[in-house]
């Protein structure tokens, strides 16, 4: 799994049409990578986000006091960890330092 991170307070600055204009570039990406065999999926994020506790529903507007904010996932299929952020690597915003792309292995239930 790719979880996009982007800077909460750039985004905010640089407003709605820069973060669409963005969003088109991610697209096109993911576009690209789905003539490989290795995208299985992905979409952006809301903004608006509610965090909860165990007594109750936090929201702190779209932009909670944190630096970075995760603004869309994509899954793919790799061989290895290696493999994932190669591809990772290959995004164009993150090429060009907009955003960073943290990699994680699915852990699978295997029916243990």
């Amino acid at each position: 799994m790719l979880i996009v991170r982007e800077d909460l307070a750039q985004l905010k600055r640089d407003g709605e049409a820069e973060r669409f204009r963005r969003m088109r570039i991610m697209t096109a990406w993911a576009e690209s990578l789905q003539e490989s065999v290795n995208f299985l999926g992905g979409e952006p994020l809301e903004i608006t986000r509610r965090w909860v506790t165990r007594d109750q529903v936090l929201s702190d507007g779209p932009f909670i006091e944190s630096k970075e904010g995760i603004s869309g996932y994509i899954m793919i299929n790799a061989e290895n960890i290696e493999q994932a952020a190669a591809i990772a690597q290959g995004c164009p915003l993150v090429q060009q330092g907009f955003l960073i792309m943290e990699v994680s292995p699915i852990l699978l239930n295997n029916g243990c």
